[in-house]
């Protein structure tokens, strides 16, 4: 009989998926709770589709498009975020990450899960009826984890649109309709609300931290951290966009400025509580690899929290989980992409952030490297950059490929480096028109000034292969990539990866942003001063030089952003920027200190790393090409706040829109 009832819960869980309405109505009668709610295994089966659901920018999460932005829903027994179509939209595009095929922000996901609000509300107010089955720390914990969701669904919804209505129990489909409509809370009240039910998950959710795909009150300090530093952001940065109009005035985008030390004070503390609870950062004598191993299998000593993939997800029972992430960012060929190949790649605005040889000399002129190898092959660049990105002439590890990457030839480069990167697409020019020589096809040879040459690799950069496949930025992506990799793994829905949707190296950034707001607030030197503990502790790991605080900063922001952030707090950004690239955190956090429409304004090209052979030097360059496709970014000030979406206005007048739409 129980098998019955799990099977019909099944059923009754899977119609739930595909159904859309205004705070999710639907009654729950015949979810037979009685047969869930009397066990832990029981409890993951209901929470089965919340975490399926739940809103994490991952492998398969893509800015626009279909399924709200996350492609999760499972649809016909295939789990639609294996379309690999959600990787080529990627955030890290229109952040200055990398380059895709979809570099435009957009107006928006449409994203409004209140049916898994409503599913969690639900287990909040029965769960009591079966208390006595429990041991009062077990009832505890279930209670924290099921506040833990409803705070990450809440995070999702309320960092795209402000001020939401704060629904915290299960409305009844047959009351009034004016008891229905609710109207939006302020973005004040939202915050509040999150950190409401994140203090009650961190003081009672599990302590065990075994089962990382499972939330526990660590994972409840891990999203306190994040969401409080991004509404301790908003307070302090979002009255310069000077949007003006009904939903500003009503509180529902945006907060007073006084507000924000309140919110980072939150981020701070969550952040202690994690290092008290004895977090720290994977690592090891090799720094190149320790870093490597941060991502690939599962870490108890970083991982907070992550999105299982596999087989069998042990979160989400009976629900195989396969993401792209290794076809998508390896060049094709034998042991590499399977098909399609390079769908993002790096671009020279993040890649240049990290430590690494000078390609410029003093005079503005491209430095000469003996080999393609020497710009990573040294004791300068830190070991962090080559473990986010594979450089020319690296070996690719599962497959053993020597990667292969040239961008072309110069029969000789008697200039500075601006003349090889004019401002234009694939940067041509009288000069590069006279001196440069490139490819149609990959591991081209052709005869220049009477010799035979190698004009590029074989993984790029060639002409005529279109945007896939081949490299077009001169480096391909390795964060994240496999390599420990099958052979035949490397296709479409083949990666097994999991996504770290919370590590502690991202809480050690969220400690020294809130840290040194804090001292900017309060005039407190030891805070921003232990900012930069934590930025050093992150960038021992990384095997880059430490780096000490200006005691007299200047204000790099003001000539920038019209508003000022010292050399400090910039810093501390771009350390962020480092550690937790292609994590999907960059574009949210451009957007939260309010300067994406400045970093992107009247759109924006994309620069490479392109390598090329100097023919009468017989040396190597690296020149800052425009990106070849010459694909421009944009970002308007009213994607700050994504428009609340058309038709839940339809079906409740009560939500006022975002302005600026």
């Amino acid at each position: 009989m129980k098998t019955i009832k799990y099977l019909f819960v099944a059923a009754a869980l899977s119609l739930t998926v595909t159904s859309c309405y205004d705070m999710d109505l639907e009654p729950k009668g015949l979810i037979y709770e009685n047969g869930l709610f009397i066990s832990d295994n029981g409890i993951k089966k209901y929470f089965a589709l919340i975490y399926q659901d739940m809103p994490i920018e991952d492998f398969n999460y893509k800015q626009n498009g279909d399924n709200k932005g996350f492609a999760t829903v499972n649809q016909g027994g295939w789990h639609t975020g294996n379309k690999w179509e959600a990787q080529k939209g990627s955030p890290a595009s229109a952040a200055g990450e990398a380059t895709g095929r979809e570099p435009s922000y957009g107006d928006g996901w449409g994203y409004w899960n209140y049916d898994r609000i409503r599913d969690i509300n639900y287990f909040i107010e029965a769960f009591p009826k079966y208390r006595e089955y429990y041991k009062e720390d077990e009832y505890n914990a279930h209670l924290g984890e099921a506040y833990f969701l409803r705070a990450f669904y809440y995070f999702g919804i309320v960092k795209r649109y402000g001020g939401v209505p704060i629904v915290d129990k299960v409305l009844d489909p047959k009351a009034p309709t004016e008891e229905l409509q609710q109207p939006r809370n302020t973005e004040y009240d939202c915050w509040k609300f999150i950190y409401s039910d994140l203090k009650f998950a961190m003081e009672n959710a599990s302590t065990d931290k075994k089962e990382l795909g499972r939330a526990n009150r660590y994972a409840a300090a891990a999203l306190m951290s994040r969401a409080m530093l991004y509404a301790g952001s908003i307070a302090k940065y979002g009255g310069y966009i000077g949007t003006k109009g009904p939903a500003v005035s009503a509180g529902l985008m945006g907060m007073p400025a006084d507000k924000a030390q309140e919110f980072f004070q939150y981020s701070y503390e969550a952040g202690k509580f994690l290092k008290q609870a004895g977090y720290k950062l994977h690592t090891g004598a090799d720094k190149e690899k320790a870093y490597l191993e941060v991502f690939i299998g599962d870490n108890e000593d970083e991982d907070i929290f992550i999105k299982q993939y596999g087989a069998l997800s042990s979160t989400i029972p009976d629900v195989s989980l396969f993401h792209s992430w290794d076809t998508m960012v390896l060049p094709i060929g034998e042991g590499l992409a399977n098909s399609v190949g390079c769908a993002l790649q790096p671009v020279w605005e993040q890649m240049g952030l990290y430590q690494m040889p000078a390609i410029i000399d003093e005079d503005g002129k491209p430095v000469r490297f003996d080999r393609i190898e020497d710009l990573w092959d040294n004791d300068v660049m830190e070991p962090r950059a080559r473990a986010t990105f594979f450089f020319p002439g690296m070996t690719e590890t599962a497959s053993g490929v020597k990667l292969d990457i040239q961008g072309g030839v110069y029969k000789a480069y008697p200039g500075l480096a601006s003349d090889g990167t004019a401002d234009t697409q694939a940067s041509v020019n009288d000069y590069t028109n006279e001196y440069r020589v490139r490819a149609s096809k990959p591991g081209e040879n052709q005869e220049i000034n009477g010799q035979k040459v190698k004009v590029n690799g074989n993984h790029g950069l060639a002409e005529g292969t279109g945007d896939e496949g081949y490299t077009r930025t001169g480096a391909f992506i390795r964060k994240y990539v496999n390599f420990n990799a099958a052979s035949g793994t490397r296709v479409l829905h083949g990666s097994t990866q999991s996504w770290k949707v919370f590590r502690y190296g991202e809480i050690l950034c969220n400690m020294a942003e809130a840290a040194y707001e804090l001292g900017l607030a309060k005039n407190d030197e030891a805070l921003k001063t232990e900012a930069f503990e934590y930025v050093n502790e992150i960038r021992d790991r990384a095997g880059a030089n430490r780096h000490n605080m200006v005691e007299n900063p200047e204000d790099v922001g003001s000539p920038i952003y019209g508003f000022p952030i010292d050399e400090n707090l910039q810093y501390i950004r771009d350390e962020r920027a480092r550690e937790l690239c292609y994590e999907n955190h960059r574009l949210y956090d451009i957007r939260r200190w309010r300067v994406a429409d400045i970093m992107f304004q009247n759109g924006a090209y994309t620069h490479t790393l392109l390598p090329y052979y100097v023919l009468n030097e017989d040396k190597y360059i690296f020149l800052n090409e425009v990106e070849r496709e010459g694909r421009k970014v944009n970002f308007e000030k009213r994607w700050y706040y994504e428009q609340i979406p058309g038709g839940e206005i339809g079906k409740n007048p009560n939500l006022i829109r975002n302005d600026g739409y």
